[in-house]
């Protein structure tokens, strides 16, 4: 995993030349003009006055080794470190400054029930893993020592440009560490604070909806002391367990700019350590008042106290469906502690966010949009001859034929329905959802064969040929709806059923899907592909509903190729990409894979035989 990357390049480029400041602010410093974004590839001898006219490299010759991974002398180590593979997509969409998941794709997975309250509490789990990573004193040494290296060779065009400057009589001096300081803590902070705002706003829905559903339990349940018992272990499970998880994800998230070259240094929260975070944030909320949390937990501590003293024997630990009906504790019949424990334990946390975080930001348009909106605008003011040179979204083709007209059309329908999202709670994204669309070229019309990918490729590499961008029909990869991906349209919903404890719901994933190709798998040997993506063939399912809000700005923005997804779908039952899943709804799948090949060779066994028994026969 490249710590710094030629795309942060690209986006401070946009950044430094355009104003385009990630977060909707302005930049702080003078810009460069179009004529100096040119010069940084231009050798110094070709336009810098003396003394850099006698060198005759450029800006980006000195920048190359970090971004071909080659040896660079002044660094004890090189800006890479391994990450998990399974939440690479979830950490491109965070860096990329998106929201950790839309209203649309909470609603479908049915995150928003109490029930399945596990799916936000590992997915919550995965953001304080992607923030701890980034929090690892490893990770923060070799980011800083590259940033830093990185910076001192743009500080060395800064001094050639701001001599060329004043020879032409310009007074602005450019400050390209501040510039670079100011781009990467905008990133940061951008990415810190929205996915904070995100979990605390999804935390805050789903305790206050388990709220309303135990008090509605306990009404109903009435004088029945085994109701109301488990009605409070339900509502307590989920209030808990999400509260607990969201206070260590708050001092996790942050990502330090202390050393960074330009920066300076502040008192902020995020700039302090991670463990210093975390005593800052035990120590205000420790002198809070916690008088209903402190007496069900004491009651707990009794009940762990009498099973202290009369354990279950090693039988009665085996049964584990068992313990699951066991009755509840008397402890979750305490209705006044527990309906207290919900307005206090809520209201201790929003203070102390308050006190250490500040009111809540307004959230800004997400940045990809910014860029995506500009080249609308600049069409609006341009018409092309073009066809539709400000739409966006993929091309796809058709490559299955045995449809009836009557047939396509359904499938059309849905397809459609599914592709045209909300949009909700992506910043921005209602701005740009009217040129949203599918290209669609139907195989037979272009002469391929059905099922014919390789055919497909030469036709799509023939005729999409300019440069693939935010703002556009993706160039650089395609759809294709070929008879499996038909197939998963047919028929009505995939029923989706509730797994048995203690596994998670996996609700939302077996929806309608269509294949990626994957232009550039052919530049990958197959050594990369073998340590990073085993198993990888340059194209995979992905769920149709991804498609335009989550799958085409991490590609048109190279945050991600096709193959950084692979590992996400290998994960489905059916290897189709659904996004980041959790480990409850991965362990599930797991299980039913092996059952299914214990199955499989079971029937194998008895075709045998069935086979040896008849060779007999005869």
């Amino acid at each position: 995993e490249d710590l710094i990357s030629s795309r942060h390049v690209q986006v401070f480029g946009d950044y430094a030349s355009g104003g385009m400041r990630i977060g909707g602010r302005r930049p702080s410093f003078p810009l460069l003009t179009q004529d100096e974004i040119g010069l940084r590839g231009s050798p110094y001898s070709q336009w810098a006055p003396a003394p850099y006219n006698k060198l005759k490299y450029s800006c980006m010759d000195r920048l190359e080794p970090m971004f071909m991974r080659q040896e660079i002398s002044e660094l004890k180590k090189f800006p890479l470190m391994q990450f998990l593979a399974r939440l690479r997509p979830l950490k491109a969409k965070l860096m990329l400054g998106t929201v950790p998941i839309s209203a649309d794709r909470w609603i479908e997975r049915r995150m928003d029930d109490p029930a399945n309250y596990r799916n936000l509490f590992e997915l919550m789990q995965d953001l304080r893993v992607i923030f701890n990573w980034y929090n690892m004193e490893e990770v923060q040494g070799r980011t800083r020592a590259g940033f830093n290296w990185m910076v001192e060779k743009y500080v060395e065009f800064e001094q050639a440009a701001n001599l060329r400057r004043e020879q032409n009589g310009v007074q602005e001096k450019l400050d390209l560490a501040g510039m670079w300081a100011e781009y990467w803590n905008d990133l940061t902070s951008n990415m810190s604070d929205r996915t904070h705002q995100c979990v605390v706003d999804r935390v805050d829905e789903v305790q206050a909806r388990a709220f309303a559903q135990y008090q509605e339990a306990i009404k109903a349940a009435g004088a029945d002391e085994v109701a109301v018992g488990e009605a409070g272990r339900i509502y307590y499970e989920c209030v808990q367990d999400l509260r607990g998880v969201l206070t260590q994800l708050e001092w996790t998230i942050g990502i330090p700019m202390t050393g960074f070259r330009g920066y300076k240094t502040s008192d902020a929260l995020k700039d302090l350590p991670a463990e210093q975070r975390r005593d800052l944030w035990g120590k205000v909320m420790g002198g809070m008042p916690f008088g209903h949390q402190k007496a069900i937990l004491d009651a707990q501590d009794k009940a762990d106290a009498e099973l202290a003293a009369n354990p279950p024997s090693m039988k009665e630990r085996m049964e584990i469906q068992k313990q699951f009906r066991m009755p509840t504790h008397p402890r979750f019949c305490d209705t006044e502690n527990l309906i207290g424990h919900y307005d206090e334990g809520k209201g201790n946390r929003d203070e102390t966010r308050l006190v250490l975080c500040g009111p809540p930001k307004l959230p800004m348009q997400e940045h990809w949009i910014t860029v995506l909106r500009e080249r609308m605008d600049f069409y609006a003011q341009n018409p092309r001859t073009e066809m539709n040179p400000d739409a966006w979204g993929f091309v796809c083709y058709r490559l299955t034929y045995d449809q009836t007209n009557e047939q396509w059309a359904a499938f059309h329908e849905r397809f459609n329905t599914d592709v045209s999202r909300s949009g909700t709670w992506i910043e921005g994204y209602d701005s740009i959802r009217h040129k949203t669309g599918i290209m669609w070229i139907d195989g037979r019309e272009v002469g391929i064969a059905e099922g014919d990918i390789a055919a497909a490729k030469r036709h799509f590499k023939e005729t999409f040929t300019y440069l693939p961008g935010v703002g556009r029909m993706w160039t650089q990869d395609f759809l294709v709806v070929d008879k499996q991906a038909y197939a998963s349209y047919l028929g009505g919903p995939t029923p989706e059923i509730r797994p048995p404890r203690p596994y998670g719901p996996g609700f939302g994933c077996t929806g309608g899907h269509v294949r990626l190709v994957d232009m550039s798998y052919d530049q990958l040997s197959q050594d990369v592909i073998d340590h990073l993506v085993p198993g990888y063939k340059g194209e995979m399912k992905v769920l149709s509903t991804l498609l335009l809000e989550e799958i085409y700005p991490l590609l048109a923005t190279f945050s991600v190729r096709p193959f950084g997804l692979w590992p996400c779908a290998r994960l489905h039952e059916r290897e189709v990409y659904v996004g980041t899943t959790d480990a409850s709804q991965e362990h599930w799948r797991e299980f039913n894979r092996i059952d299914r090949a214990l199955m499989l060779n079971f029937f194998n066994d008895i075709r045998k035989k069935k086979a040896d028994l008849l060779a007999k026969q005869t």
